[in-house]
């Protein structure tokens, strides 16, 4: 099964990069630059994980995680974010699977969502 990746940043360059790995790791991948365009594509289109910016426009990754709860949209999360605990806090119970620090190794992020979609399946 191909499972779909949603990359959420507001950088462009983060986003390209990030679909070129993950689309050559084998997922099929879509992209968002707010947090709003990543809620309407989730409800839209479910996907099996989200790769989420905190500190994007529109809804941050916090009201994101926040309105795919509300809206029961039951699809993993991965947060990458330069102020970690200040992520968690903010966060509270909305926690994702994980949070990667800013700058991040592309590898290790790689990895990281590899391992939460096989637990997944």
């Amino acid at each position: 099964m191909n499972q779909s990746i949603l990359i959420v940043d507001d950088q462009i360059g983060i986003r390209m990069l990030l679909q070129e790995v993950f689309e050559m790791a084998g997922y099929s991948t879509s992209l968002a630059q707010n947090g709003k365009e990543a809620v309407e594509h989730l409800s839209e289109s479910p996907c099996d994980l989200v790769v989420l910016d905190y500190h994007i426009p529109v809804y941050n990754g916090n009201m994101v995680l926040q309105k795919m709860k509300q809206m029961r949209i039951d699809t993993k999360a991965v947060v990458i974010t330069g102020l970690p605990e200040v992520a968690k806090k903010e966060l509270g119970e909305n926690l994702p699977e994980k949070i990667i620090s800013k700058p991040f190794n592309v590898a290790k992020l790689r990895n990281t969502v590899e391992e939460i979609l096989k637990k997944a399946e």
